[in-house]
Order: structure tokens, then C-alpha cells, then sequence
């Protein structure tokens, strides 16, 4: 059974009964920069900012990336301070043992990482999606005719998601398991363990006609990370709706 709320999720989580979310699978949003209303103004007249708008590839117009790269360092220390609020608003109403699995990027990956941690979650891997991508690799901007065979980043093929864990209350996951349901992860269908690199295609064209995000997973991929973090039945929480 799936339930959507409209809200904002401080606020839920604040509501929230301690101790009662089995996990959390999110890919949560970046905008503390590339949407508010100066940035998104210049992305709407297609130049400056921290957007990016690539040339038309093979007649075909791309759609603007926002470039990570180009972030203050107050502007990455405040994504770090955002992710440890939220972690520590989200931290009570974890089960002991319970994961949490947040989608990222490369550029940005270490200041999500070091929010979450400052909050009290405990890591436990970083798991790598790897697919074939277009972001990246990019000739430097305004300058594509002039320095025609440079580029200013690598092109990304795959794509972080970050484990993390309350940590369990009893004295062994065994034990853990056994009180609260979590505190381990489903191993592969086949009885294989979960690995940390994850092939994954791009989101098919039929998923993407369904919802207009500008970053939608695949539901193959979506269906694979849901089951590894929910060992038992539970409540599977994405507070951002990614």
C-alpha cells in the first residue's frame, strides 16, 4: 500500500511516532542554489549561472544541467548542514538498525556524506550505479569553438547512492533482527550478496512520459534498492519523493 502526502517532511518528521520507519530510499533534490529565483531567472533566459546550456547535439536541443562544480564554498558547507538537519530530524523516527539509502552525485556526494554522518547515522557503504550518461564532458562554456578538443570534466557513467544505518540497540544484528525486523539487507533473489556496483539502464521513455522529473530512476532500479533495504515487512519512507 503506498501512501503520498503533500507536505513538508521537517514537519512529518517532527509528528512522526518514534522508532516506527523500517527505511528510507530517497534521491533527494540539490536546488539550495540552482532554484531560487536569481538562478532560476537566468536559466530561463538561457545564459550565466550556475546552469549549464549545452549546444544542440546532432540537431537536437539538450536540456540545461545545473553544474555542481561551480558552487562557493558556503554554498557546499550548506548542503552539508541541510542533509544533517534532515538526518536529525529523520534519526528518531528510525527503527534501531534501520537503513537509509540517499541518491547522489559525484561532485556533491562527500558533502551529502559528511552531513549525514555529523548526524549520527552510521555509514555502511556507497553503493555505484552505473549507467551510460551525458552529463559531463562538456567543452568550456562559451568557448566550445576555441578550445575544441578540451573539456572540463570527465563524463559521468555512474552515480552514488550513499548507506547509511541507526545503529542497532541490541548487542548483535542477530539479536536486532529479531526485536525490530532490520539492521541487515535482502541478498539477491538468488541467494548472491547485494553488490556494491549496480548496473542500471537509463529511465525508458515510457516511465519518463508518466512524470515530468528532472531526474527520474528507473523503476527496475528503484524496485532492486527498495527490496535490499526492507529485510522484513515494514514502512519504507522517501521523504522527497525522488
Amino acid at each position: 500500500m503506498n501512501e503520498i502526502l503533500n507536505i513538508d517532511c521537517f514537519e512529518w518528521l517532527a509528528g512522526r511516532e518514534p522508532k516506527s520507519l523500517h527505511a528510507v530510499c530517497t534521491d533527494p533534490p540539490y536546488g539550495l542554489v540552482e532554484f531560487t529565483p536569481g538562478e532560476v531567472a537566468k536559466l530561463r533566459n538561457g545564459k550565466g549561472g550556475v546552469w549549464r546550456i549545452p549546444p544542440s547535439f546532432d540537431g537536437k536541443k539538450r536540456n540545461p544541467l545545473p553544474r555542481f562544480s561551480v558552487l562557493t564554498l558556503e554554498q557546499r558547507q550548506n548542503i552539508e548542514k541541510y542533509f544533517q538537519q534532515w538526518a536529525e530530524a529523520l534519526l528518531p523516527a528510525l527503527i534501531p538498525g534501520a537503513h537509509v539509502l540517499v541518491a547522489s552525485n559525484p561532485v556533491l556526494s562527500s558533502h551529502v556524506f559528511q552531513g549525514l554522518l555529523s548526524s549520527g547515522l552510521e555509514p555502511r557503504a556507497t553503493l555505484m550505479r552505473v549507467y551510460h550518461g551525458f552529463r559531463g564532458g562538456d567543452r568550456p562554456k562559451n568557448a566550445e569553438q576555441e578550445f575544441p578538443d578540451l573539456c572540463v570534466s570527465p563524463r559521468g557513467n555512474y552515480e552514488p547512492w550513499l548507506l547509511f544505518r541507526r545503529p542497532i540497540e541490541e548487542k548483535t544484528v542477530a539479536q536486532n533482527l529479531r526485536k525490530w525486523g532490520v539492521g541487515a539487507l535482502r541478498m539477491l533473489e538468488n541467494g548472491g550478496p547485494v553488490p556494491d556496483v549496480i548496473p542500471s539502464s537509463k529511465t525508458p521513455a515510457i516511465e519518463k512520459s508518466i512524470s515530468d522529473h528532472p531526474s527520474l530512476k528507473p523503476q527496475q532500479l528503484l524496485r532492486f534498492l527498495c527490496r535490499m533495504v526492507m529485510p522484513t515487512e515494514g514502512i519504507l519512507l522517501d521523504p522527497f519523493m525522488g
